[in-house]
């Protein structure tokens, strides 16, 4: 059963959201606040018990000199990545949505393994097309995104793990003064402006997109 999220269902879903082991902040209702100049909509699948068993947010933006909108789902759909019944409704969800707000194209990224060939497989069989790109930021998202398990590993340990390059560059950073500060709620709004500095800055150097301070500074003031 699909259904659109509404204010009376709003918490359950961010409950949802919150608990979900493919929940992301992306997903939100508060990301959508932060895109003030996006419209954020959501539909969810319940299973036969009426529990939320699958989610999927959109953003939607009017296409320039267009009657046409896009959507975009960051790193959506939330349910199990395997799930072909729930991924079919909350497909089935999409298409209500992007029938309403006439909608061309839904892009989504979702958070899946490389080498899920099963949930690519199951998407294709849906209608999606699957883009292979880089392992950059060719597109909306990053293709990659990588993970480090550090649990229980020491310093050490997790110092031999690396690359013999990497394991330099580490080294040499810390000879040339490079600190490596944990921020938290005590000082987050702090340390933003040094944040903000340094993405500048590197995005300048590599050619990536950047975002302004108070692109950071709206997002902390929804979270």
């Amino acid at each position: 059963m699909i259904e659109m999220v509404t204010a009376a269902t709003l918490a359950e879903y961010e409950q949802f959201i919150q608990t979900s082991q493919k929940g992301h902040f992306l997903q939100s209702s508060r990301w959508g606040k932060v895109k003030s100049s996006w419209k954020w909509e959501a539909v969810v699948s319940r299973g036969e018990d009426g529990a939320i068993r699958g989610s999927l947010a959109v953003l939607i933006r009017k296409a320039p000199a267009a009657p046409y909108t896009l959507m975009y789902a960051g790193r959506g759909p939330v349910c199990d990545s395997h799930d072909r019944k729930t991924l079919e409704e909350l497909t089935q969800g999409a298409a209500e949505l992007a029938e309403k707000y006439r909608a061309y194209s839904l892009m989504m990224d979702p958070d899946i393994s490389s080498d899920d060939k099963e949930f690519i497989e199951i998407m294709k069989g849906l209608g999606y097309k699957h883009k292979e790109s880089g392992k950059n930021f060719e597109g909306v998202q990053p293709n990659y995104v990588f993970r480090l398990d550090i649990a229980g590993k020491t310093e050490e340990e997790l110092m031999a793990a690396f690359h013999q390059k990497t394991r330099y560059n580490i080294r040499l950073a810390g000879r040339k003064g490079v600190r490596v500060i944990c921020c938290d709620e005590s000082n987050t709004a702090e340390m933003l402006p040094h944040f903000a500095r340094i993405m500048k800055e590197t995005g300048e150097r590599d050619g990536f997109i950047t975002r302004p301070e108070s692109y950071f500074a709206d997002l902390l003031r929804h979270m």
